[in-house]
């Protein structure tokens, strides 16, 4: 629950943040997987800034506002070599009127990425790949992977718009449900994949109990973790507003007769 300080801004429910700074094949990447702005009573407006920063190094990046978030993947941040001792902040801050230019909200010193992180997979991995037309597809062989056509023109473009996060990544998200549905047993590793897309589904409220009423050898378990996996897709996607965040793209009825 968001809470006033002396400041008169709110404290972000840290909780509800989910960020990931990686090394990879030595670049420092940032992750903004989930800002957790849903609810909160902030200026539509209001510009969202995810900043990391060690020591005086800083580094911002802009992920839309509070009516249009926008996650990023994959960002690269030049102005660190080692992900060691990176910690991330989130503001919100006033883009009209008198909030203009104000911090309204805020979480500070959040943790990037441990010595322990470093060898962990990212939770959504995203790799180009040649897929002649088809411009992304699904591999599960080596753990849930999103392919997207390295052919692309604009490849960051593409894969940060709000069309490709409204679109596709509830897809994906389910498929990778299903995934997790059918290898639930084999979770005994805390630092795996599967593991880390358990505890994601859980902190979105995912209900993992219903997994323990599967029975492999029941002639409906097919159908039990296609209707589990679309739950957990649908959840996701209220998380994101996928739906609100694609009508605030298209322009209205209105527009049409300017």
């Amino acid at each position: 629950m968001t809470t006033l300080n002396f400041t008169g801004r709110r404290e972000l429910d840290r909780s509800r943040i989910q960020l990931r700074v990686r090394q990879d094949e030595g670049k420092v990447l940032l992750d903004v997987i989930s800002l957790g702005l849903e609810g909160l009573d902030l200026p539509g407006a209001a510009e969202v800034t995810v900043e990391a920063y060690r020591q005086t190094t800083k580094e911002r990046i802009r992920c839309g506002t509070v009516d249009l978030i926008q996650p990023r993947q994959d960002v690269l941040l030049e102005s660190f070599d080692l992900v060691d001792n990176i910690q991330l902040r989130v503001r919100i801050v006033g883009t009209e009127g008198d909030t203009r230019g104000k911090i309204l909200a805020v979480a500070d010193r959040l943790r990037g990425a441990t010595e322990d992180d470093q060898d962990s997979a990212p939770l959504l991995k995203l790799q180009r790949m040649e897929l002649g037309n088809l411009v992304w597809k699904f591999d599960i062989d080596n753990g849930p992977i999103l392919y997207v056509n390295k052919r692309l023109t604009d490849h960051d473009s593409v894969v940060n718009s709000l069309h490709f996060k409204a679109l596709v990544l509830p897809e994906f998200v389910r498929r990778v449900a299903i995934w997790v549905a059918r290898n639930i047993d084999d979770s005994d590793d805390p630092n795996s994949t599967l593991s880390h897309w358990i505890s994601y589904f859980d902190s979105i409220g995912v209900d993992l109990s219903a997994l323990d009423e599967f029975e492999v050898d029941d002639q409906s378990y097919n159908d039990m973790v296609e209707t589990w996996a679309a739950e957990c897709a649908s959840t996701f996607a209220t998380l994101v507003a996928s739906l609100d965040m694609l009508n605030a793209a298209v322009p209205g009825e209105d527009d049409f007769h300017e």
